[in-house]
């Protein structure tokens, strides 16, 4: 049986069932105004109750057809609509039941018991009722889980906010050891260049001072040997003289 098929049976006849019994069952006026003879009301109280039990049916052969593994029913709905054949058999008995112990049992000793008792069905075939169709809202799929949106606290912001701080702090002093660094690279560069030039100073300067002493020691070779070509010249004067 399909579900349209079962929804339509269950919902036609628990609808019937609904009208017979509050005109014939609870609270019952026209039978209790004399509008309606007691045995017509008897037999209609009897009706109610095999229309509830009547009403289980599509819920037997929706269990039926939804039982089958390859459909993979939650095990939700099959309870329900288990639970719910048992309530609609339930009230339908004691509908039944009662409608027919009030041919013997009068109403102004037992009124009270007795309708305490098709109150009592009522509410177990609503239940019934119910259950059929929580049946059907329990095999629609789970909606897809929603995003979990982080909550901020306070002790989380300030968390972050020291966190940032002492970030900050250290590329500071990352910052500043690192200037300190170049100028310190750039004052020993300084330092090696200043003395790369007083090196160069120095060996120009002895460089220089060898030059001046062998220039020193030549000069008076050179007078010397003017002098001596002189005397030399003077004295061939001399003889031709």
């Amino acid at each position: 049986m399909g579900r349209t098929v079962a929804v339509i049976w269950h919902a036609s006849f628990s609808i019937v069932a609904a009208g017979l019994y509050f005109f014939f069952v609870l609270p019952r006026w026209p039978e209790l105004m004399g509008d309606t003879p007691q045995t017509l009301g008897l037999v209609l109280r009897i009706v109610t109750g095999v229309l509830i039990g009547l009403a289980a049916l599509p819920v037997v052969f929706t269990l039926q057809r939804t039982k089958r593994p390859e459909l993979s029913t939650p095990e939700l709905a099959l309870r329900l609509r288990t639970a719910s054949i048992s309530l609609h058999v339930l009230a339908a008995v004691l509908i039944v039941g009662t409608a027919i112990a009030e041919i013997w049992l009068s109403l102004d000793s037992f009124g009270p018991w007795l309708f305490g008792i098709y109150g009592a069905a009522a509410a177990i075939a609503l239940l019934g009722i119910f259950a059929f169709y929580l049946a059907f809202l329990a095999e629609l799929p789970p909606p897809p889980p929603k995003p979990v949106k982080p909550v901020k606290t306070r002790e989380k912001s300030q968390r972050r906010g020291r966190k940032k701080d002492a970030e900050a702090e250290e590329t500071t002093e990352a910052a500043a050891e690192e200037v300190e660094e170049a100028e310190a690279a750039e004052a020993e560069e300084a330092a090696d260049a200043e003395e790369a030039e007083d090196a160069e100073e120095t060996a120009a300067e002895e460089d220089e001072k060898p030059a001046v002493k062998t220039l020193g020691n030549r000069r008076p070779s050179s007078k010397s040997g003017t002098k001596r070509r002189g005397w030399r010249s003077r004295g061939e004067v001399a003889t031709e003289d």
